[in-house]
């Protein structure tokens, strides 16, 4: 027996639940009205649509699934033109006691174009991701880390995040960003839904390309230019005291529509998080830390909430400011096809 078959056996047997009652009807599905096939609206309904893009099985989905799949990622998603960031970030440096932190900045990192998800994932978006039975899915989940992912459980033990409660967001809570989740399970929700977590450059050029550069060659340090307004995003000069629902804050908006990157949750993204040393300074931490960006609700320091802030935290760490939002490179997408066409009425015969 593989480790992912017993893998899924163990969870099928431990996170089994008797079935729900049947919920209300939902409302009509706009979809429902044009000739996509169910699988498709389901996709597209479970924010799944770049599944539709890159199919698992290689086989291209028509040209009425691709349409529609394609329009969802203009609802959803913003394009982030290729260009180029600089990366900064802290360097350590010997002194008489022993060492101390010099900001240090990297030469300029060249970024392909992106969709960039508008705003964080929410805890309705990543209900889908349980009720699909994510956890149970060894397919989103590297080998090495199968073993523990049966510790990945809200508050009453069931899979999900670390808040939550029999697999379920607090109630209100559907449309703040998901929290409580480490960087595996933010990965494993790209990868499900076709996405991917955006590195750290993707994530710093999607809030810095819009503004260009100064007179010193410096990107902005906010999605809307150089000072902070605590206005337009939430942290904790904003007192608010929490996460808020991602359709707040929108004059925090780069150009382009991508809400929140400032505030709100940190970030998770794709890259590992390191302390460089000047000389012969090596720093190493106990544990691997991944990269967070953006800044939560819960930031004092307004200069740890801005586009080239970096800093990490443990793969596990699962904390209640900590969310992510997804990406998709542009360039291996297919085109997008021609609006479907729709049959002419046949005439009808008046007599007199």
């Amino acid at each position: 027996m593989t480790l992912s078959s017993l893998f899924r056996d163990s969870v099928t047997g431990l996170w089994s639940r008797p079935k729900a009652e049947a919920a209300a009807e939902p409302p009509p599905d706009p979809l429902d009205s044009v000739d996509v096939a169910a699988d498709v609206r389901r996709l597209i309904r479970d924010r799944r649509y770049c599944r539709v893009m890159h199919p698992n099985d290689g086989i291209a989905f028509d040209d009425v699934s691709l349409y529609h799949a394609w329009q969802a990622v203009y609802r959803e998603m913003s394009l982030v033109p290729a260009g180029e960031v600089t990366l900064e970030t802290d360097l350590a440096v010997a002194n008489q006691q022993g060492f101390e932190f010099e900001s240090a900045t990297y030469d300029s990192i060249p970024v392909a174009s992106i969709y960039m998800d508008r705003t964080p994932v929410t805890n309705a978006d990543y209900a889908r991701f349980v009720n699909a039975g994510g956890y149970g899915n060894p397919v989103l989940w590297p080998e090495e880390v199968l073993p523990i992912v049966l510790q990945f459980v809200d508050r009453t033990k069931k899979p999900g995040p670390r808040d939550w409660a029999d697999g379920k967001p607090p109630t209100g809570a559907e449309h703040h960003p998901v929290v409580g989740i480490c960087w595996y399970e933010a990965n494993a929700y790209g990868i499900w839904a076709g996405k991917r977590l955006p590195t750290s450059a993707e994530w710093q050029r999607a809030g810095t390309w819009a503004n260009g550069r100064g007179a010193q060659g410096r990107e902005a340090r906010y999605p809307w230019g150089n000072a902070f307004d605590p206005s337009r995003a939430n942290i904790w000069a904003a007192r608010h005291g929490g996460t808020s629902p991602v359709e707040r804050f929108p004059d925090g908006a780069t150009p382009n529509g991508i809400r929140h990157l400032i505030g709100n949750v940190w970030e998770w993204v794709d890259a590992q998080f390191t302390l460089p040393g000047d000389g012969d300074i090596r720093l190493v931490t106990e544990q691997p830390l991944a990269e967070i960006r953006g800044g939560a609700f819960d930031t004092y320091f307004e200069s740890q909430a801005t586009c080239q802030f970096r800093t990490g935290q443990p793969l596990l760490h699962r904390a209640n400011n900590l969310g992510f939002r997804c990406c998709v490179s542009s360039d291996p997408l297919p085109p997008e096809p021609p609006p479907p066409t729709t049959p002419e009425a046949e005439p009808t015969e008046v007599t007199s």
